[in-house]
């Protein structure tokens, strides 16, 4: 059975706007290996501070632009 997971759709956000990681680190408060962690998957929690960063950054009023459900199978690792 296929389980759920949540996935920040920042290559999608930075791409939509023709953006590296370092344009984003220059736009936010954030380092640029929170930024990396985020952009690969590798953050295993979202501290409110970073997520408040991003929305401003990208200028995002809703959260389903922010985020996607995916659905992973089960033999495959949720950290990425």
């Amino acid at each position: 059975m296929a389980q759920k997971e949540l996935k920040l759709r920042l290559r999608v956000l930075l791409a939509e706007r023709d953006w590296e990681q370092k344009d984003l680190v220059e736009r936010t408060n954030l380092t640029n290996r929170a930024v990396s962690e985020m952009v690969n998957g590798k953050q295993k929690s979202y501290p409110k501070a970073s997520l408040n960063e991003l929305i401003n950054a990208f200028g995002i009023t809703d959260m389903n632009d922010l985020f996607k459900i995916v659905e992973v199978e089960d033999n495959e690792e949720t950290d990425n």
